[in-house]
């Protein structure tokens, strides 16, 4: 059983528990251009985001298929992404003793850059053809969040100052993503998108607190190596903060309640720096927005449970791991 779970490897490579801040997000974007695109219309959205022409926005959304399609085609490209991302950091994955597939040598790097490769440019040529404004949005967003992010001589996220700018350059560049395929680029657009840049980034600094030993290890300098643990947590909790307070501003009910809920959790792991505390929070404030947005897609909700469970079933065969879960 365990052999033949092995030809999933290729989709496991691609760590697809990490989609689940990338359809988030670029859900997340998609809704706030429609209650955008209602206000600019008819002016039938009151001021907290809470209703729009009589109707309830937490009503769901009518089936999409072209939100599915471009968002399966930035799933494909978010993929090769995070493949790039693994390939690149073999060595701390192993001082960190992750359960990468590249780092434990189940897939070779050759294998993995070819994988790379296809995941990129397919859908690249497929947006294209559809969506060229979209197409744009994919070159960037693997150049970004790919290249700059991960690969020499910059390798940003090795950086405390460069890891903190192109995390929030990436979700700046998923929540147009989601916001661009049904409206277009716009001051307003970057406007929406920061307070969920915000929660992003407080994520982000959490997450690099669980990595310190191998991350120094391996020469990196991010924000937990170069600041210490706590001044980390601290950036994370202040930062959470400024995202509740942007949500107020932008009257984004969507994303201010989810910073909100996840606020004690921020607040509770910087003062405890406890390892388990951190990266439950990490996780609870994703899924915290994750549930919002499901208020508004249902259907998202059945394909979080339906790679969740996949992904435990995978990582229990594959590794008789219990993975992924809440507890810690």
């Amino acid at each position: 059983m365990r052999r033949s779970v092995k030809c999933l490897d290729y989709i496991f490579v691609q760590r697809p528990t990490l989609f689940f801040p990338v359809w988030t997000l670029s859900l997340a974007g998609h809704w706030a251009q429609s209650r955008y695109s209602a206000e600019v219309a008819g002016g039938a959205e009151v001021a907290g985001g809470a209703e729009i022409a009589g109707a309830r926005i937490w009503n769901p959304a009518p089936f999409d298929a072209a939100l599915v399609l471009f968002l399966a085609l930035f799933t494909l490209v978010m993929g090769s992404i995070f493949v790039l991302n693994q390939i690149e950091d073999v060595e701390s994955d192993r001082l960190n003793d992750k359960l990468y597939l590249i780092a434990k040598g189940d897939i070779s790097r050759t294998a993995a850059a070819a994988e790379t490769a296809i995941l990129f440019l397919v859908p690249l040529a497929l947006a294209a053809w559809l969506r060229p404004a979209l197409a744009l949005m994919i070159v960037l967003a693997f150049v970004v969040m790919g290249w700059l992010y991960s690969s020499p001589p910059l390798a940003l996220k090795d950086r405390p100052v460069g890891g903190t700018a192109i995390n929030a350059a990436g979700g700046l560049i998923v929540f147009s993503f989601g916001w661009m395929i049904t409206g277009s680029a716009s001051l307003s657009m970057a406007a929406h998108a920061l307070p969920y840049v915000l929660g992003l980034v407080a994520v982000y600094f959490f997450t690099t607190v669980p990595d310190i030993k191998g991350d120094r290890g391996a020469g990196k300098r991010t924000a937990a190596v170069t600041w210490g643990a706590p001044a980390a947590l601290k950036a994370g909790a202040v930062t959470d903060v400024f995202a509740v307070i942007a949500s107020v501003v932008m009257h984004d009910p969507v994303i201010l309640v989810p910073t909100v809920l996840a606020l004690p959790f921020f607040l509770i792991a910087a003062r405890s720096c406890e390892e388990a505390d951190v990266l439950r929070t990490a996780k609870v404030a994703t899924l915290f927005l994750s549930l919002a947005v499901c208020l508004r897609y249902p259907g998202y909700l059945v394909l979080i449970l339906l790679v969740y469970f996949f992904s435990r079933w995978y990582y229990r065969i594959r590794f008789d791991l219990n993975y992924p879960n809440l507890r810690t």
